[in-house]
């Protein structure tokens, strides 16, 4: 068999051993990490594509997530519904309690409302603007509704429970004064 002919393999060479063992670990290298720069851009090229085709429809499901969230927003209560929740001065000898909208302190003599189904309390212009936007409480996140259908309701509960209950736990029950 013939031998290759070359200054690499070449027995004759004038390069030692060593040498050509660091020109071929070095060619081999470099060609690996070729191989690994045009994965990397190829990864990134088609990364980016997927990302824009999927943008379209991302963008469309954003803006139907938006125009949904914008519906849950829109159904706020009207101002008669919140105008017709019960509305009294707060008073001081009761437990201190603060307002989950403006995080202030009620105080006594403050115009404060009190949420039917609830019984939480927040001052009067603050769970307006809330209620104007959310029909749900600002604590507890429970469904808003008038003092007619909170006492209906109340009233239907307590038809449904002992006929033992006492005068004061239907006074606790009642509604403050307007």
């Amino acid at each position: 068999m013939n031998a290759p002919n070359s200054w690499l393999f070449a027995d004759n060479s004038r390069y030692s051993t060593r040498s050509r063992l660091l020109f071929m670990g070095l060619s081999f290298t470099i060609g690996i990490l070729t191989f690994l720069i045009y994965l990397a851009i190829w990864y990134t090229c088609s990364r980016s594509r997927r990302h824009r085709q999927r943008g379209v429809a991302d963008i469309e499901a954003a803006a139907a997530a938006a125009a949904a969230a914008a519906a849950c927003d829109a159904s706020g209560m009207s101002a008669a519904a919140v105008a017709a929740l019960p509305t009294f001065a707060y008073e001081a000898e009761q437990p201190a309690a603060d307002c989950a909208v403006c995080l202030g302190q009620l105080e006594a003599g403050e115009k404060v409302r009190r949420l039917p189904k609830c019984a939480h309390l927040f001052h009067a212009d603050c769970v307006d603007a809330w209620l104007r936007a959310h029909s749900t409480c600002p604590m507890c996140r429970a469904a808003v509704e008038g003092p007619a259908a909170a006492a209906s309701s109340k009233k239907g509960a307590a038809a449904n429970t002992d006929a033992n209950t006492t005068p004061a736990a239907a006074a606790e029950e009642a509604l403050p004064p307007v």
